[in-house]
């Protein structure tokens, strides 16, 4: 082999090292975890801490996407005293506002990567969900069956303690570990707000009551309106049909209005309105066009 074919096939040799390099190894350093997507954003896998070879990268393009590895976040607890939940009120309901700070150990991490990374809100509500129903749970005797204000206000405290260890524990399974929870000020609706949304609570259910009445009512009287307009429609058709036939009752209509003394028979050569000699069926006509002439 001559030289200037070794220098060829090194220099495509490098040449295709360097391809692979720029587009199949990923470097994470540290505070990080990444993973790679393709172009449409479907996730190929997750990377290490140093260096990765892609080798999806090499035939197709891929995007590596960082998620810090130490984050916080603000997470507003809000747990309506029931039944006051129906006002859909804050001033009814007990709020606790917490900080989480949390790092993220990407070897135990089995939350989606992705989603933490396109959706900032996230792990916040992920947070929030799971404190929200482990407090829910820890002070549910004091709400149940009836509102225990004093005894509440002074164990609320511990109570949430021990939520904050549950939802540790709970994220600690999935790979991310809660470092510290800030509980900042708690505030317990006392007697006085409570009794005052029991009685919005109960004006509010009279007033959807008297809705529902009147709303039933107006529904019945529209049904029997639309059920009077069938009934004249058919009527009408009915009277135009018989007009089709007998032309000249238009005739004996507009007569007959002239005066209230005056009786009128319309009658043709070709046609005849009325059956004379069918004494119920002139009767029964007689008493539809009386009728429409009204």
């Amino acid at each position: 082999m001559g030289k200037v074919q070794k220098i060829i096939i090194a220099a495509f040799i490098i040449a295709a090292l360097i391809y692979v390099f720029v587009r199949a190894v990923v470097f994470v350093g540290d505070g990080v975890v990444a993973f790679v997507t393709d172009k449409e954003g479907q996730v190929l896998g997750q990377l290490h801490k140093g260096v990765n070879i892609v080798p999806q990268g090499i035939v197709t393009t891929i995007h590596t996407r960082y998620v810090p590895l130490n984050g916080s976040c603000d997470v507003a607890v809000t747990i309506p005293v029931p039944p006051l939940e129906i006002i859909k009120s804050e001033h009814y309901s007990i709020k606790i506002p917490v900080v989480i700070n949390y790092t993220l150990e990407p070897e135990q991490l089995t939350l989606d990567l992705h989603r933490i990374y396109s959706d900032t809100q996230y792990l916040q509500q992920q947070f929030q969900i799971r404190l929200v129903d482990s407090i829910k749970q820890n002070i549910a005797r004091y709400l149940y069956p009836y509102y225990q204000y004093n005894v509440l206000q002074a164990n609320i405290y511990k109570e949430v303690s021990a939520a904050i260890v549950k939802l540790k524990e709970s994220f600690a399974r999935e790979g991310v570990l809660i470092q510290d929870i800030i509980v900042g000020s708690i505030y317990v609706p006392d007697y006085a707000v409570y009794t005052e949304g029991r009685r919005f609570l109960l004006e509010l259910l009279t007033q959807e009551k008297i809705s529902t009445i009147q709303l039933n009512a107006l529904q019945q009287q529209l049904k029997e309106d639309e059920l009077r307009n069938v009934q004249y429609l058919e009527y009408l058709e009915k009277i135009s049909r018989i007009i089709a036939k007998n032309r000249d009752i238009l005739k004996y209509i507009y007569i007959d209005k002239l005066a209230d003394n005056v009786k009128v028979i319309v009658t043709s050569d070709k046609n005849v309105p009325f059956d004379l000699a069918n004494d119920s069926q002139s009767e029964s006509l007689k008493k539809d066009f009386d009728n429409f002439k009204k």
